[in-house]
């Protein structure tokens, strides 16, 4: 009796501990974003990096080279042919 209470419980708390676990990120296909310092920056631009897997990266008119990514998070950057786009 205790094992068919006490298995349905322990899945209800794995589940919604999960759902806290989980990261949420919103990425807007019309725009790349650049991490200068640590913080993401929008370029209200989408870039074509083509279809390879090298890292994507953008020149910024100040000369700076950055990492492209698709959504304000680490783990979205950008892929494509290895280029470096110039703004």
């Amino acid at each position: 009796m205790k094992n068919r209470f006490l298995i349905p419980v322990l899945a209800m708390f794995f589940a919604i501990g999960m759902s806290f676990a989980t990261e949420k990120t919103e990425s807007d296909p019309n725009t790349d974003y650049v991490k200068i310092n640590g913080t993401f920056m929008s370029l209200n631009q989408e870039y074509d990096c083509g279809q390879d897997e090298l890292p994507c990266q953008i020149r910024l008119r100040n000369g700076q080279v950055h990492d492209l990514y698709d959504a304000p998070s680490s783990g979205s950057q950008k892929e494509g042919d290895g280029i470096i786009i110039e703004q």
